[in-house]
């Protein structure tokens, strides 16, 4: 139990005192006294009034030791454990300890500076912040945020997945970017609320790849990538230098604990913060200088890119709108993007539709990993509640008439769910115009009609990760489309993944075709993926939400393709890529991590465009749509064709189903004439059968076919 756990904490560092006296051991007792004050600062049992006075008296013993000029580094970090606690004291006038803590977050930040000490000048930063924002200076915590988030940026290689104390901090850093763009919205700077968002999902990605051993493609000069490699050395080599400094500084010294929003107490010294940040600039000028005019995705993996609310439009073109979610504490909001609108128009929930969301999501995961069948048959409602939830009625209201693209970008979790499925009640009506204003209760009037988000809009509905990355596969120009590169079974479990493959290779000039055991890594690696127009992968995808660089699509002999190594391929003639395998679309969603899934790694290899899996599609129906699909890849996009393609499975009658399975008898029987009978009889025949004898429209339930989705553009 937490509040045991610290009553146990202020027993032993009490006993503690007993002899670290200030007479005998002054520099110990000062150390103490401030661990004492963090303790008090926490404690859940007791009076909060006491333990915050408890805490103040703790504090102000260790600046008697720790002074500004003996003992800068923890003068400074007492000054903001003592600010901590002059913003939660509840005795006295609360505008008085509120300008107490101010002081003491400033006096703390003229020795953690962004040179000397970066993570701490942030961890400050954000406090103070935090401290303006809650007291609705919105002014103030704007011009606070600004800076702590442009030094989050510049320490993209302070974190790296896998350290749990790391992975925490980097989920206090996340908060930076949800208070800003709450901020930006009470100052009504809509434009920045949406480029900060923005922000916050490439800092995510930049976090997950720091130093990583991430290449970039193309004809790059052997000296450039000489220079990369000896820079990321160099830098990973200071980092390590400095954290073994630190270590022994904290030895000699003591710990020095009591960060509220940074659970960091690196101390490093002016000097070596100096020399890592010009190793980086060196890099940043290198990225720039020598190899984005030939990757220009290079860079996304390495430093954040802001990008500007004015680029973010022109993804609308004439006719197409973007709807982009982002989750703040306990309310979530929708950005909505169109040609016509000057900045973003923006709905906020409230925080029981917060809720509501969360539990759903909960509920929704659950039964799908416990209760599958139950899942497929609550699916059609499920996705009526969350349509309800999300408002989609009324956020509709405010996208004109014209638009007939529609984009979506959702957020952490909403990455899982199938948006474009969602069922509408109204028909889109836009004749009242729109509105730059946030709206939380438009008054929605319009005819009763039964249909999904995909029947609204007829250029197609597709997703995206963000805008920013939306702009780089927009920027690809791939106008050949001739050659696949295709692989089928390659666990020899899922039979109708080779028939999907065999009608497919007759659209293209020319293949590279791999099955079952040929289908194995050394064989796909050796393949000259980098000469494919589309790659078909189907195959298995196996989705590791603890660690999801594991992720990977499973090939056979069990061998995997992780999702690391997918970065690192080189699409550069990619136009498509299709994961024809369960689960591929699925996303990491925890509080810190945006989107990274199996889609994002072939978006960053040069793939503008993805069509991936949400869930453990059907074997039959899946083949039937894929199929539909690259007929019409000939003279549709991306989206519009995935979309008619699911149109087309859900109108789709038992008579139709017939005349059609019996047109591809002979390609079953001559992929499927080797099986042993018991084989065919339980990867063919029954999944036919139970197709001939399902309902009229025998897929028309969600579950067939709104699992695909059309990733990029």
């Amino acid at each position: 139990e937490k509040a045991e756990n610290i009553e146990l904490a202020i027993a032993s560092y009490t006993d503690a005192l007993t002899v670290y006296t200030s007479d005998a051991f002054r520099q110990d007792w000062a150390m103490t006294q401030n661990n004492l004050a963090t303790a008090y600062i926490y404690r859940i049992s007791g009076e909060k009034a006491e333990n915050i006075e408890l805490a103040i008296a703790s504090c102000t013993a260790a600046l008697t030791v720790y002074t500004r000029d003996a003992f800068p580094e923890y003068w400074a970090t007492t000054q903001n454990n003592l600010a901590i606690a002059y913003s939660d004291r509840i005795r006295g006038e609360k505008a008085e300890n509120m300008e107490r803590a101010i002081a003491l977050y400033r006096n703390a930040l003229t020795i953690r500076t962004r040179e000397a000490f970066p993570q701490n000048h942030t961890g400050t930063l954000s406090n103070l912040g935090n401290l303006y924002r809650s007291n609705q200076q919105w002014q103030l915590a704007y011009d606070t945020y600004a800076p702590a988030i442009e030094t989050v940026e510049f320490l993209r290689g302070e974190i790296q997945s896998g350290d749990e104390s790391k992975q925490k901090l980097a989920e206090e850093w996340n908060k930076l970017y949800l208070g800003m763009v709450e901020v930006c919205i009470q100052l009504k700077r809509y434009t920045e609320a949406v480029e900060y968002a923005e922000r916050s999902k490439a800092r995510n990605l930049v976090e997950l790849l720091a130093n990583r051993d991430i290449k970039p493609k193309g004809n790059i000069p052997e000296t450039v990538l000489n220079e990369l490699s000896r820079l990321g050395r160099e830098i990973e080599a200071e980092q390590r230098q400095l954290e073994i400094e630190q270590i022994n500084r904290n030895s000699n010294g003591g710990r020095i604990l009591g960060e509220r929003s940074l659970k960091s107490d690196s101390l490093t010294t002016s000097r070596d913060s100096t020399h890592l940040t010009k190793l980086r600039k060196q890099l940043d000028e290198l990225i720039a200088h020598k190899i984005t005019s030939i990757d220009p995705d290079f860079s996304l993996t390495q430093k954040v890119k802001p990008i500007l609310y004015k680029d973010i439009q022109t993804l609308t073109g004439e006719n197409t709108a973007i709807l982009e979610w982002y989750i703040i504490g306990d309310k979530f909001l929708t950005f909505i993007i169109t040609p016509q609108s000057p900045t973003p128009i923006i709905w906020q929930s409230s925080t029981a539709d917060f809720e509501a969301l969360v539990n759903w999501d909960n509920e929704y995961r659950k039964e799908y990993k416990e209760i599958k069948p139950q899942w497929k048959q609550k699916l059609a409602s499920r996705l009526q509640n969350l349509a309800e939830i999300l408002h989609l009625d009324r956020i509709l209201k405010n996208i004109p008439k014209q638009c007939d693209r529609l984009i979506l970008i959702p957020h952490r979790f909403l990455h899982l769910f199938p948006l474009h499925a969602l069922p509408i009640s109204h028909e889109r009506d836009f004749e009242s115009g729109c509105t730059d204003e946030i709206d939380s209760s438009i008054t929605v009037s319009l005819s009763k009609s039964e249909s999904c988000l995909l029947d609204l809009f007829p250029g197609g509905v597709s997703y995206a990760p963000s805008c920013q990355l939306l702009q780089q596969a927009k920027q690809r120009q791939r106008p050949n489309f001739s050659h696949l590169f295709a692989i089928a079974n390659p666990t020899k479990d899922r039979y109708l993944l080779e028939l999907q493959a065999a009608n497919i290779r007759d659209k293209f000039k020319s293949n590279d075709f791999l099955a079952k055991d040929d289908a194995n890594k050394n064989a796909i690696l050796n393949a000259k993926l980098s000469f494919a127009n589309c790659a078909h992968f189907g195959c298995h995808g196996k989705f590791e939400p603890d660690s999801p660089l594991e992720s990977s699509l499973v090939f056979a002999n069990k061998e995997r393709l992780t999702l690391l190594e997918i970065f690192n391929l080189d699409l550069n003639q990619c136009r498509l890529v299709t994961l024809s395998a369960c689960e591929t679309g699925l996303t990491e969603s925890r509080t810190s991590d945006e989107y990274i899934g199996l889609p994002f790694g072939f978006l960053l290899a040069g793939s503008p465009s993805m069509v991936s899996t949400l869930w453990e599609v059907d074997q039959l129906a899946s083949t039937l749509l894929l199929i539909r699909f690259y007929e019409n890849i000939k003279t549709l996009s991306t989206v519009a064709a995935l979309n008619e393609a699911q149109q087309w499975l859900r109108n789709l009658t038992s008579e139709k189903l017939e005349a059609l399975l019996k047109e591809l008898q002979p390609q079953i029987d001559e992929i499927f004439d080797r099986l042993p009978l018991k084989e065919r009889t339980r990867y063919v025949n029954a999944p036919l059968k139970g197709a001939q004898n399902r309902k009229p429209f025998p897929f028309v339930e969600p579950h067939y076919w709104s699992g695909f989705i059309a990733i990029g553009v």
